[in-house]
């Protein structure tokens, strides 16, 4: 139904553990990372007048942040929006176990600074934070979002701090979770300056966690950035000597370990049972067109919704219009722990 469905290899692991050989079109939408609100309102509200035919997947029944119950989650009928069935992150993870191939935890320290998106920047002091890892963590591999990698300044406040860089990839590359996977099993801590996905995905696979260094902003507006409302309901991850048992306990049902689909069950609630031309329509036509009325303010969102891009206006997304069209489906790769990309020293992938 929409891009937002295969970003980051996650309806590739989706099809390995439905035992699918090729990806197909969703009818509906499945949440694409980690909230501190509903995915109805962080991910999926230019598509909110969408009914039941099409499915809401979200990660998680259990995070803080949200409850499944809320009105933002519910038909004006009073039934559910969501369905839960566990991160597609821990779908690779347990295919890689299962078959005996996570890395060894050979990494040092792997930082991953608080990133922005093409509409949703971030600003703060990448130089100092850089230096904090120095002096308390020593080198380290840090990994940059690839919208980071196209600021030099970024890119060099890092590697002139004695840092060497890698990154995950394109968005739209199938294998970006796989690298994701191999950095969180790799590594023996893993470090950011405030709580995240990354976080979430290191805690969940076994790596020691802290959160320090500079406050970054995320989005033009102080007023809307998550930052404070993490601290609130995630205290366990800001402790200066966390618990990480208790950090993965949270992780786990942050991302939905409880909530995980058997093979059978996913695939049903993803239409993958049969062919659907509804789906296809929606990807590569309606689903385009009626985010673009969201965005240039023909159809209303709901109140709450996209937070983060308070203040834009359409011309931002019109800076960057490729990065919102469809593009053909990914194609089905390998089910496994994918090495990073390292970084040329110009920064480029």
């Amino acid at each position: 139904m929409d891009i937002q469905n295969h970003y980051y290899g996650h309806s590739a692991a989706f099809a390995h553990h439905c035992g699918m050989n090729r990806i197909h079109h969703i009818p509906g939408l499945v949440q694409h990372g980690w909230t501190v609100k509903s995915p109805v309102l962080a991910q999926f509200a230019d598509f909110n007048d969408r009914g039941a035919n099409r499915k809401r997947l979200v990660w998680t029944s259990a995070s803080r942040g949200y409850s499944p119950e809320g009105p933002e989650n519910l038909f004006p009928d009073g039934s559910s929006m969501i369905t839960a069935v566990g991160a597609p992150f821990l779908y690779l993870q347990k295919a890689v176990r299962d078959k005996g191939g996570l890395p060894d935890r050979t990494l040092g320290p792997l930082v991953l600074p608080l990133h922005g998106t093409a509409l949703v920047k971030v600003s703060g002091d990448h130089d100092g934070f850089a230096q904090e890892v120095l002096r308390r963590d020593g080198p380290a591999t840090v990994c940059l979002h690839i919208e980071d990698l196209e600021h030099p300044e970024i890119y060099s406040a890092w590697t002139d701090a004695g840092h060497s860089v890698i990154s995950a990839g394109d968005r739209r590359d199938p294998q970006f979770l796989g690298r994701i996977l191999w950095m969180m099993a790799s590594a023996q801590k893993v470090v950011s300056n405030r709580m995240s996905t990354a976080l979430l995905y290191a805690a969940a696979a076994g790596a020691d966690v802290e959160i320090y260094g500079p406050d970054f902003q995320l989005g033009q507006n102080a007023e809307t950035d998550p930052g404070l409302r993490m601290r609130e309901l995630w205290p366990e991850f800001y402790e200066p000597s966390p618990d990480n048992a208790e950090l993965k306990r949270i992780a786990d049902m942050e991302l939905g370990v409880q909530d995980m689909k058997s093979p059978t069950e996913l695939k049903s609630l993803l239409g993958w049972n049969s062919r659907s031309v509804g789906a296809f329509w929606d990807y590569w036509a309606s689903g385009p067109l009626e985010k673009a009325q969201a965005v240039l303010g023909l159809r209303k969102r709901p109140e709450g919704a996209h937070s983060g891009e308070a203040g834009l206006s359409p011309i931002h997304f019109l800076r960057h219009p490729l990065k919102h069209l469809p593009s053909p489906l990914p194609k089905l790769t390998p089910a496994v722990a994918v090495e990073a990309v390292r970084l040329k020293e110009s920064g480029r992938l």
